[in-house]
C-alpha cells in the first residue's frame, strides 16, 4: 500500500512538471528592451554655433584683449602639472596670439584670406593631430586627479564638448581612429587646456633647448628650424633671411648698330696722308718726326638686351681720336681759363649683400609675417640678415627675461620653472637693504623686500589658485571701479596710500596713482584696454591680498620681539659679566651655538691635533670640538643673520623669545643665571670681587633702542 501510494504520488508530481513546462513554452519570448534614442541635435546646435563663433573671432586682432583670469588659472595649473616653464608659455602665447590671447584667431595672409593655424600658440591641423596621438595619453594622465598632491581633475571641457567629450577625442585620437582631418579634432585647438598641454609636448618632441629653438621649431617645424639656425649661426649669418621675387625679363629683338660718322673725315684722312708723303719725300730726314696715325677707337654699338645697357664695340667701324692731328700730331691740351676745384671721388659702394639662403618673399612664411622678416614690416624693403633676424626673434620672444611676464600677468612670482626672475627671490646668502613697510600690529615695519614681495610658495600658490576659482565661479573676474576693504588696506601697508587715510570706496587720482606705483612695484604691467587704467584687475586683487597676509605674519613676529625685549639676555652684556654669571649661562648659549651651527650661520670650532704613526710618520687632522659656551662676535653675527633670514628685527644679540622660539629654544632671561640641574637657587654673588661686581658698564646705543617700548615696566636689574 505504501509503496502504490509513494508511486502514485510521483506520478502526480511528474504531471505537474510537465504541465507547467508546457505553460511556459506557450509563452511568448521576452522582448530585448531598446533605449530611446538619443536626440543629437542640441549638441549639433552647439558644434554650429562654435563654428560661426570661431569664425567671426578668426579676424578679431583688437590688442585691448588680454589673458583671461580663466586662461592664467589653467595655465598656472597646466605647468603645475607638467613641469613646463610659466614664463616661456606666456611668452610664446602673446606672440603667437598677436598679444591677443584669442582663441580662435587665425594668421592672414598676403592674399587676403587666412592660414590654417589658430589657437592661442597656432598649432597646423596636422601638428596638432601628430601631437595629441604621441602624447595624448600622458596629457589624460597629467590632468587626473592626484591624490598624493591633493590636486583634483582638471575639467578639459570648453564650448560645446564636456570634458568627458574631450577625453574621448584624445583617446579616439591615440587609438588611431581620428586623422588630422577630423572636424571635431580641428575644434579642439580652439580648447585653452587641451592647446596648453599641446604647447609642452611640441617642445619635448622638438627637443628645444632655448626660447628661440621653442619658437622656431614651432613656427617653421623642427627640419626647417635647424636650417634656420645653421644659417644664423653659420657663414649664412649675414646674408639677407628674404629672397626677392625673381621675375621673368621679356625677350626683346635687338636693333641694328648704330654707327655714328663724321661726314668730312675721309677727306680728312686722304688730306693728311699725302701730305706726310710729299714732306718726307721732300726732307727724308723729318720722317722719323711724324707719328704715325692716331690709334682708333671702335664706335658703340647699343643694344637694348644689354642688363645695364653697356656700350659694346664693333671691330668694324671705327674712328680716329678726338685730339689727334690729321697728319699724326698729338695736339695740346687746352687748359680752362677758369680753375675749378676737383670733387672728391666717391668711394666705392660694397657689394650688394646676398639673399641666396633667404626664404622666398612670397612664401606664406614670410608673408604672413612680415614684421619678424623686415625691418619696416609692412613696407618689405628691408629685410633682415639672418643673424638680425635672430637677435629680433629673441626680443619678440623676450628670451632674457621671459619670466618677467609672470609678474607682468599675475602680479607675483611663483616657485616654479620661469616663474619668476632670479633678483626677485630672496637670497639668505646675500645682505640687501631693508624695506620701509607699515602696519598697525608693529607700527614701522622694516624687512627684506624680497620677504614680502617675493614669489609665492607652493601653500601660496594653492591659495592663489582657489581665490582666483572662487573669483571665477562669483563671477566676480572683472576690473573694479570701487576698491574693497583689503586692497585698501594692502596699498596702505605697503606705504602706497597715507595709513591713516580716509575710507576710500571711489577711485580718486590718489588710488589710480597708488595702483600705478604698486605695479610698478612689483612688476606688473599696465592693462592693455586703456579704460582699465585706474582699475582693480582680479590678478592684482589676489596679490594684493597675499601681501597683505605677508605683512601681516611680519608684523606679528615684530611686535612679539617687542614686548619680549624687557626680559631678555643680551649677549654684549653677558661678556662684561662676572665669571661666575658667564660660566653659568655656558650651558644653555653653548646650545644656542650648536643651534646656529646647525642652521649654516655659526662656523664650528675645531682644533689642530697631530699624531705619530708607528712609522713616526707626522699625521695633522682637525676635530669639531664643542662649543664652550662664551659668546663672541660671530655669535651675535649668526643671531642677527638668522633674524634677518625670517623677517624679524635684529637685535643686535638680545635673545628675545620669538627669535628663539623660531629656533626651537625656549626663551632665555634671568633664568640663564640659574644652575642647570639641582634645586633652582640664585648665584651667590658675593663670591665675586667688588670692583667686577660694581664695574660700570657702557651700553650700546642701536636698533635695539627703538624697539623697547616707552614707558615699560623696569629693567632686569642685572642690565
Amino acid at each position: 500500500m505504501t509503496r502504490k501510494r509513494y508511486f502514485d504520488g510521483c506520478v502526480g508530481v511528474a504531471v505537474c512538471l510537465l504541465a507547467t513546462a508546457g505553460a511556459w513554452a506557450d509563452d511568448p519570448p521576452p522582448v530585448p528592451t531598446v533605449a530611446p534614442p538619443v536626440d543629437e541635435r542640441p549638441f549639433e546646435d552647439a558644434l554650429a554655433a562654435y563654428r560661426n563663433l570661431s569664425a567671426s573671432q578668426s579676424r578679431n586682432h583688437d590688442r585691448a584683449q588680454d589673458i583671461t583670469p580663466r586662461q592664467m588659472l589653467i595655465l598656472l595649473e597646466v605647468c603645475e602639472r607638467t613641469g613646463a616653464s610659466l614664463g616661456q608659455a606666456l611668452a610664446t602665447g602673446e606672440h603667437e596670439s598677436a598679444h591677443t590671447w584669442n582663441d580662435y584667431i587665425r594668421p592672414p595672409l598676403r592674399n587676403g584670406t587666412l592660414g590654417a593655424a589658430t589657437g592661442v600658440w597656432q598649432f597646423m591641423p596636422g601638428t596638432f593631430h601628430r601631437i595629441v596621438q604621441r602624447f595624448g595619453a600622458r596629457l589624460l594622465t597629467a590632468s587626473e586627479a592626484e591624490t598624493t598632491t591633493g590636486r583634483e581633475r582638471l575639467d578639459l571641457g570648453d564650448g560645446p564638448f564636456s570634458d568627458e567629450q574631450v577625453r574621448r577625442l584624445i583617446q579616439e585620437t591615440v587609438d588611431g581612429r581620428r586623422g588630422a582631418n577630423d572636424e571635431e579634432l580641428q575644434l579642439l585647438r580652439h580648447n585653452f587646456a587641451v592647446l596648453a598641454f599641446a604647447k609642452y609636448y611640441l617642445s619635448l618632441d622638438s627637443g628645444a633647448t632655448t626660447p628661440e629653438e621653442d619658437y622656431l621649431y614651432h613656427f617653421l617645424g623642427a627640419g626647417e628650424g635647424r636650417r634656420v639656425l645653421a644659417l644664423a649661426r653659420g657663414d649664412a649669418r649675414d646674408t639677407l633671411c628674404v629672397k626677392p621675387v625673381e621675375e621673368p625679363t621679356p625677350l626683346v629683338d635687338t636693333p641694328p648698330a648704330l654707327v655714328t660718322t663724321d661726314a668730312r673725315e675721309p677727306e680728312l684722312i686722304a688730306a693728311a696722308i699725302l701730305r706726310a708723303r710729299s714732306l718726307a719725300a721732300a726732307e727724308p730726314s723729318l720722317q722719323a718726326d711724324f707719328a704715325p696715325l692716331a690709334p682708333s677707337r671702335p664706335l658703340p654699338q647699343w643694344r637694348f638686351d644689354a642688363p645695364l645697357q653697356r656700350p659694346e664695340y664693333g671691330p668694324s667701324v671705327t674712328v680716329r681720336e678726338r685730339n689727334a692731328d690729321p697728319l699724326g700730331v698729338p695736339r695740346p691740351s687746352i687748359e680752362p681759363a677758369i680753375w675749378f676745384p676737383v670733387e672728391p671721388v666717391e668711394p666705392e659702394m660694397p657689394p650688394p649683400v646676398s639673399s641666396q639662403w633667404g626664404l622666398p618673399a612670397d612664401s606664406p612664411v614670410v608673408t604672413g609675417n612680415l614684421g619678424m622678416f623686415y625691418r619696416d614690416g609692412k613696407g618689405q624693403s628691408q629685410p633682415y640678415t639672418w643673424a638680425e633676424f635672430m637677435e629680433h626673434l629673441a626680443r619678440r620672444v623676450r628670451a632674457k627675461d621671459q619670466p618677467a611676464l609672470v609678474r607682468a600677468k599675475y602680479g607675483v612670482g611663483f616657485a616654479l620653472p620661469g616663474g619668476d626672475l632670479p633678483e626677485r627671490t630672496f637670497d639668505p646668502e646675500q645682505t640687501s637693504p631693508a624695506a620701509a613697510f607699515y602696519h598697525a600690529i608693529s607700527g614701522d615695519l622694516l624687512l627684506p623686500e624680497a620677504l614680502a614681495l617675493g614669489p609665492l610658495d607652493p601653500a601660496e600658490t594653492r591659495q592663489y589658485k582657489r581665490r582666483l576659482a572662487a573669483l571665477l565661479n562669483q563671477g566676480e573676474d572683472q576690473p573694479l571701479e570701487t576698491l574693497p576693504p583689503e586692497a585698501v588696506s594692502a596699498l596702505r601697508h605697503l606705504t602706497l596710500l597715507p595709513p591713516n587715510g580716509p575710507d576710500l570706496g571711489a577711485t580718486p587720482f590718489e588710488v589710480e596713482r597708488a595702483l600705478r606705483a604698486f605695479r610698478a612695484r612689483v612688476g606688473k604691467q599696465e592693462p592693455d584696454d586703456p579704460a582699465h587704467r585706474n582699475r582693480l584687475m582680479p590678478a592684482e586683487r589676489i596679490a594684493l591680498e597675499i601681501y597683505e597676509q605677508r605683512l601681516a605674519r611680519y608684523a606679528a613676529l615684530q611686535a612679539g620681539q617687542q614686548a619680549a625685549l624687557n626680559d631678555a639676555a643680551d649677549l654684549n652684556r653677558l661678556r662684561e659679566m662676572p665669571t661666575g654669571w658667564r660660566k653659568t649661562a655656558a650651558p644653555r648659549i653653548a646650545i644656542l651655538q650648536t643651534t646656529l651651527a646647525e642652521q649654516g650661520l655659526l662656523k664650528p670650532l675645531t682644533r689642530k691635533v697631530v699624531w705619530r704613526d708607528k712609522k713616526r710618520k707626522k699625521h695633522v687632522s682637525h676635530q669639531t670640538v664643542p662649543f664652550t659656551g662664551f659668546p663672541g662676535q660671530a655669535t651675535e653675527a649668526a643671531l642677527d643673520a638668522f633674524q634677518w633670514r625670517n623677517g624679524l628685527r635684529k637685535t643686535q644679540g638680545v635673545l628675545d623669545g620669538v627669535t628663539l622660539a623660531m629656533l626651537g629654544l625656549p626663551p632665555m632671561g634671568l633664568d640663564l643665571f640659574l644652575p642647570p640641574a639641582g634645586p633652582q637657587c640664585a648665584i651667590d654673588v658675593s663670591t665675586e670681587t667688588a670692583p667686577l661686581c660694581e664695574r660700570p658698564i657702557q651700553k650700546r646705543p642701536g636698533e635695539i633702542d627703538a624697539l623697547r617700548a616707552r614707558g615699560a615696566r623696569a629693567l632686569p636689574a642685572w642690565w
